[in-house]
């Protein structure tokens, strides 16, 4: 009765193991596709973070992406230029939501 019991949850512990390590792999996946949106919409990425995520039937995850700015002369009078990108991933699936500028807080 007890080995019955032990092998249940041990075969529990491996299947939401399983479930973890596939949720974290197709993640890891979306990141990479991220910075190629990024790429394709003139920025080259620098660091990128996790903005917002929505589990479920359809997850999604919202990615902040800075970029690499130009080393330029600026003044206090010329607009500061956008250093980073919103970019959803659903699945395998990437597109740019819009441009952000991290200065605005």
């Amino acid at each position: 009765m007890r080995k019955v019991a032990l092998m249940k949850k041990l075969i529990l512990l491996l299947v939401a193991l399983a479930f973890v390590s596939m949720h974290a792999t197709s993640v890891g996946a979306a990141s990479v596709d991220a910075r190629e949106v990024a790429r394709m919409n003139n920025c080259v990425p620098k660091k990128i973070d996790i903005y917002q995520q929505t589990l479920g039937a359809r997850p999604q995850t919202t990615y902040r992406v800075e970029c690499v700015l130009p080393k330029t002369v600026a003044t206090d009078l010329v607009a500061q230029p956008v250093n980073a990108v919103l970019i959803q991933c659903s699945g395998s699936l990437c597109k740019m939501l819009r441009a952000v500028n991290l200065n605005d807080r």
